[in-house]
C-alpha cells in the first residue's frame, strides 16, 4: 500500500527483505497487541492485518469519505454460531473445482489506511500476490520484478489431513504459532492469544487456498475463540458491506467481513484502540495513535498456472 511508501522513504537499499519489513511495520503497529516483534520476513509473511472503521452510511479514513454502494436490506444473523455454520455450509457446498498440485492461488486486494481527523497518512493502494496451492512460497510484484518468499506460518497441508474438525484445525495452529514462537521472539509462553489465532486464520482464509472442508472447519472454529462476536452491516474498502466475525481486545477492534449471501470473503476492517509506541531493530521509535485504521477489499481471488500470470 502507498503507506508502506511513506516507510520505503526512511528505508535505505529497499531489497525484498526491506520492502517486506517495512510492510510488517506498519501491519505490526496497527493491529498486533502484543510486544513488538523484530520486522523480518518472517513476521512480514502475515502482511498483517489489514485495517478499518466502519460507520452507517460512510466511510471516513483520514478524512476520505468512501461512499457505501446501494445493496438490499441484509438478513441479520442471529449470532456467532450461526454465521459460522453458514459460512462453514457454503464452502462445503462450493462448485469451484480444486486445483492442481503446481498452481498457485492469485488475490487482488484493495487497501485503504490512515489516521482518523489526518487527511494527510490517508493512504491507498492495491495488492497483488501469488500463493502457490502447497502453501510453501509466495510472490508479489515490486519494481517490475517478481520477488518470492516462503509463506504462511501454517502449511494448509497439515490442516487437511483428516480428521478435519473446528477443535482440530484450532489445535494445529495454535501449534504452528507456538513452534514458530520457540523459534522467534519467545514471548507468548506457550499461550496463544485469541487476537492472534484470528489474525493467523484471517491470513489462512484469504490468502491460502484451502479444501473446503478445512474451510469449513475454521469458519465453525473462529465462534469458539474467546471474545468472538457477530456485527452487522460492517462495510469493506471498495464499499460493500457485510456481516463480520468480531473481535475488540485493549487495543484493537478488528472484523472479518463475509458477503451476508453467499458468505464469501470480502475484506477486513480493524481500528487501534490505544497509543503504542515501537522501538524498531536499530533503537529508533515510533507512536502509533489511537485512531489508526484501515481496512481492505478483496476485488479478485482465483487460481492460476503461474505466478504473475492473472487469469
Amino acid at each position: 500500500m502507498n503507506a508502506i511508501k511513506e516507510f520505503r522513504r526512511n528505508t535505505p537499499a529497499m531489497t525484498a527483505e526491506a520492502a517486506d519489513a517495512a510492510r510488517a511495520r506498519l501491519m505490526t503497529a496497527i493491529h498486533e497487541p502484543g510486544a513488538v516483534r523484530k520486522p523480518t520476513a518472517t513476521r512480514a509473511r502475515r502482511l498483517g492485518w489489514r485495517l478499518a472503521v466502519a460507520a452507517a452510511l460512510a466511510l471516513v479514513v483520514g478524512g476520505t469519505v468512501v461512499a457505501l454502494r446501494d445493496q438490499p436490506a441484509m438478513a441479520p444473523v442471529a449470532g456467532v454460531a450461526e454465521l459460522g455454520e453458514r459460512a462453514a455450509r457454503a464452502a462445503e457446498n462450493d462448485p469451484t473445482p480444486a486445483p492442481d498440485p503446481g498452481q498457485w492461488l492469485y488475490t487482488k486486494e484493495l487497501q485503504l489506511a490512515g489516521v482518523e481527523g489526518d487527511v494527510d497518512r490517508d493512504q491507498r493502494d492495491t495488492w497483488e500476490r501469488w500463493t502457490s496451492v502447497d502453501g510453501k512460497r509466495s510472490a508479489w510484484y515490486q519494481g517490475g520484478k517478481l520477488m518470492f518468499q516462503g509463506s504462511a506460518v501454517m502449511n494448509p497441508a497439515e490442516l487437511a489431513k483428516p480428521p478435519v474438525t473446528p477443535a482440530g484445525v484450532i489445535t494445529k495452529i495454535k501449534a504452528a504459532i507456538l513452534d514458530e514462537d520457540r523459534r522467534g521472539p519467545q514471548e507468548l509462553n506457550g499461550h496463544v492469544p485469541p487476537e492472534m489465532l484470528f489474525m493467523e486464520i484471517n491470513q489462512l482464509m484469504t490468502e491460502q487456498w484451502l479444501a473446503p472442508d478445512v474451510r469449513a472447519a475454521l469458519f465453525r472454529a473462529l465462534p469458539t475463540i474467546k471474545g468472538m462476536t457477530v456485527t452487522q452491516d460492517v462495510p469493506v474498502a471498495d464499499g460493500r458491506r457485510g456481516v463480520a466475525f468480531s473481535l475488540t481486545d485493549a487495543e484493537a477492534r478488528s472484523y472479518l467481513i463475509l458477503d451476508p449471501e453467499t458468505f464469501r470473503y470480502l475484506g477486513t476492517n480493524s481500528t487501534r484502540l490505544k497509543d503504542r509506541t515501537y522501538k524498531w531493530a536499530g533503537g529508533s521509535k515510533e507512536t502509533f495513535k489511537a485512531g489508526t485504521v484501515g481496512l481492505t477489499a478483496q476485488l479478485e481471488a482465483k487460481i492460476v498456472n503461474q505466478p504473475g500470470q492473472r487469469s
